[in-house]
């Protein structure tokens, strides 16, 4: 009986662990569920998406933070992909993907795609992200205005480097956002040309939205 008991528990213990690794998948195994098309921008469909979005939820990070991560796994693969603005959209209905901070920097409603990943042809850049139209919104570091197409030219662990296409004015003045560190869990650094300090945000992580709000 004894043993009977000890192998029941076992077994439950088993299954138990199997469930929680199923359904806390590592973002490179994730990742690896993409169709990649050999010299090619592979598209990532909405069910990987949706699997990039639950990780982030339960490992509490940003989208940046996500899509810093995402990149650096896929460039070391080779893998340059594209995320649709209307599957993020989409998902917005059930993931809050930050508050203004990330609406101002990385505008969802505007968004065509995002590329990230390896640099495959000579005009791309690490991170590329496509709008309908210009944005503009207000933060406490001055107007940020972002182009139709701006992005980073390459992309370390924690770090956007190579801003391109944003630029933030303050009174008369106008400056590039050149870089962007994730110096803490979700805290952010952002640089422009010819100031010597960044300015610091706390970041809000992705969150799944309660039922009853859906």
């Amino acid at each position: 009986m004894r043993i009977l008991q000890l192998f029941i528990f076992s077994a439950f213990v088993f299954f138990a662990l199997f469930a929680v690794a199923a359904e806390e998948r590592a973002l490179p195994s994730i990742l690896s569920d993409i169709d990649v098309g050999q010299n090619s921008v592979s598209a990532v469909d909405r069910e990987t998406l949706t699997a990039m979005m639950e990780y982030a939820d339960k490992q509490k990070k940003t989208i940046f933070e996500l899509l810093n991560e995402s990149a650096l796994f896929l460039k070391e693969q080779g893998i340059r992909v594209r995320i649709e603005g209307t599957d993020l959209r989409h998902l917005k209905r059930r993931f809050v993907l930050g508050g203004d901070r990330v609406n101002t920097l990385l505008p969802v409603e505007k968004i065509g795609y995002i590329e990230i990943g390896a640099v495959l042809e000579a005009e791309q850049a690490e991170m590329d992200v496509f709008l309908f139209e210009k944005h503009s919104d207000f933060l406490e570091l001055g107007d940020f205005f972002l182009a139709e197409h701006f992005g980073f030219e390459s992309l370390e662990d924690a770090w956007y480097r190579g801003g391109f296409g944003v630029r933030v004015k303050y009174l008369f003045m106008s400056f590039r956002l050149v870089e962007l560190n994730l110096y803490d869990e979700r805290k952010i650094a952002i640089w422009v040309e010819g100031v010597p300090k960044p300015k610091r945000w706390r970041i809000d992580p992705i969150k799944k939205r309660a039922k009853n709000s859906l």
